[in-house]
C-alpha cells in the first residue's frame, strides 16, 4: 500500500476502520500535516503530582484504534478556546473507549481537520493494549485528512476545570 498522497474524501472513517480490522496497522492523529513523523517527548497527567509530567522515553506514538487517532487529530491541544485552555482524555472502560472533552472545545472541533497517519504494526513495539511507540522518524504509508463529522459519536462534553 504505497499511497504517500494525502487522501481526501468522505468516508475517511469507514476506511480507517476497515484498516483497523485487517489488525497490521496502527494510526497516529495529528492536526498538522506531515510527510515524517519524529518521536517528540510525551506528557502524561500525574494526579498525584497535579501536572504534566515525562511519559517514557521520546518517541512516535500510535494506537491500533482508529477512532482515537481521529480524535487525537481533531481534538488536539491546538484546539484552544479563549477561557480554560484545551481539556481532552480518552479512556478504556472495560473494552469500551470513552472520549471527553469540554464543550467550548467541541465547538471549536467544528470547524478543525487534521490527518490520521497509517504504519504498519511491524514497524512499532507494543507498549500496552492502546499504545505502540517507535524511536525512529517513520513515513506514513497512508494518509487520510479527517474532520469534525469522523469523530466518534458519543463524546461526552463535560465542564472542567
Amino acid at each position: 500500500m504505497e499511497n504517500l498522497e494525502k487522501i481526501k474524501m468522505e468516508g475517511a472513517k469507514e476506511k480507517l476502520l476497515v484498516l483497523e480490522k485487517e489488525g497490521v496497522y496502527v494510526f497516529h492523529g495529528s492536526p498538522e500535516l506531515l510527510e515524517e513523523l519524529e518521536p517528540r517527548q510525551s506528557k502524561d497527567y500525574d494526579y498525584n503530582l497535579k501536572q504534566m509530567v515525562n511519559d517514557g522515553e521520546p518517541a512516535v506514538v500510535a494506537t491500533p484504534f482508529a477512532e482515537i487517532a481521529i480524535f487525537r487529530a481533531i481534538i488536539s491541544n491546538k484546539v484552544k478556546p479563549e477561557k480554560g485552555g484545551h481539556w481532552s482524555r480518552f479512556y478504556n472502560d472495560d473494552g469500551k473507549f470513552g472520549f471527553e472533552t469540554t464543550p467550548e472545545v467541541m465547538e471549536l472541533a467544528k470547524k478543525t481537520r487534521g490527518y490520521v497517519y497509517v504504519f504498519e504494526k511491524k514497524d512499532f513495539e507494543r507498549r500496552n493494549s492502546i499504545e505502540w511507540r517507535t524511536a525512529k522518524a517513520i513515513k506514513p504509508i497512508m494518509k487520510f485528512e479527517v474532520n469534525f463529522d469522523d469523530l466518534p459519536l458519543d463524546i461526552k462534553e463535560v465542564e472542567h476545570k
